[in-house]
């Protein structure tokens, strides 16, 4: 019969009378072990303290208070409000909203917060398709909400947050445990506001933008704002990013979006040709070169005046699919290849 230290797991050696008694092969490895336990407490427990003024957590707090109520985390599991907070907190580069496929307030139905009914879409196609419902998603019908987990507006965000914690039960825990949850750097900011105007509360102040804060302490401070652009790029990648997404769960549409998002790869490199057109992102060929047709590989768009016209196309086309739209896929190539033109520059390997 043999022991294992739960230190180190090395066999304890049955070299005393108190054998069956030890956990550890050696004093060292005993405190060892128990400074990694401690370390461990400390740390979730600064996790926890954080969570209040944590961007993921903020974020969701407010789609509760947009939903009122806490039961659009139904149906989650740990991996996938794993997914969802760190689809929350990887915003990609450009204007985009984290749109939702069934909408919160549907007819008769509150679309869940989960990372199958959400994704990254441009912010003036998100306006423009509004609280329409096309298919797909995940939602609870409104006879199934209950008054236990109503959120009203007397709420704090420490209430609705013990509620959350409630309704998800050991998630957060475990969330804790493996997830950053680190500190909005918008909390230093909105502490100091609202000491210095009391009207201010520091719970609504945290979900102002950082812009927004910035000039608020400005004009209160009389300190000069200095707020960093984050670089300039487009929405493009973030469309065929979450069209990746997608792909990867392996689900009845996957075969239509691997074809749109082939037909997306050609469009990108016939607008990123056009410097008027202001498509750019520094990761696409680190992602999708692989995609990349050589026979397409010197798209080009036939007029280049049609830019505005093609890449509303593409982000139309794009967006109303992820909203669960049936796409006749060659019938979009065959229209898309009407824009361009392949010069003979492009080659094959024989």
């Amino acid at each position: 019969m043999f022991k294992y230290c739960c230190g180190c797991m090395a066999v304890i050696p049955n070299n005393s009378r108190q054998w069956t008694n030890k956990k550890y092969c050696s004093v060292k490895c005993r405190k060892t072990d128990h400074r990694k336990k401690k370390s461990l407490t400390t740390r979730s427990m600064q996790k926890r303290s954080n969570l209040l003024q944590n961007e993921e957590m903020l974020y969701l707090i407010n789609q509760c208070r947009k939903a009122k109520t806490i039961q659009i985390l139904h149906g989650h599991t740990l991996d996938t409000f794993v997914e969802t907070m760190s689809l929350v907190r990887k915003r990609p580069a450009g204007d985009v909203n984290l749109c939702h496929i069934s909408p919160i307030k549907g007819k008769g139905s509150t679309g869940l917060f989960h990372c199958l009914n959400l994704f990254y879409g441009g912010s003036y196609q998100n306006k423009k398709f509004g609280n329409a419902y096309l298919s797909g998603g995940l939602f609870i019908n409104n006879h199934q909400l209950k008054d236990q987990w109503r959120v009203s507006n007397e709420m704090s965000n420490n209430d609705i947050l013990l509620a959350i914690e409630l309704f998800l039960k050991d998630i957060i825990v475990d969330y804790i445990k493996i997830s950053p949850v680190k500190k909005s750097k918008k909390a230093n900011l909105a502490m100091k506001i609202s000491e210095t105007n009391p009207s201010l509360r520091f719970d609504d102040l945290m979900f102002w933008s950082y812009y927004d804060l910035n000039y608020e302490w400005s004009k209160v401070s009389g300190q000069r704002a200095y707020i960093v652009d984050r670089q300039k790029e487009s929405k493009y990648l973030a469309y065929i990013d979450e069209l990746t997404r997608f792909i990867s769960y392996k689900n009845e549409r996957a075969k239509t979006l691997k074809k749109l998002r082939r037909i997306l790869v050609i469009g990108y490199m016939a607008l990123e040709r056009i410097a008027a057109s202001e498509t750019y992102n520094k990761y696409f060929y680190v992602k999708y070169e692989p995609l990349i047709n050589l026979k397409y590989g010197q798209a080009m768009l036939r007029n280049p005046s049609d830019w505005p016209e093609f890449k509303d196309l593409m982000y139309e086309t794009a967006f109303n699919v992820m909203q669960g739209a049936h796409l006749d896929t060659s019938r979009f190539s065959k229209k898309v290849m009407s824009y361009l033109v392949f010069p003979d520059r492009a080659f094959t390997i024989r």
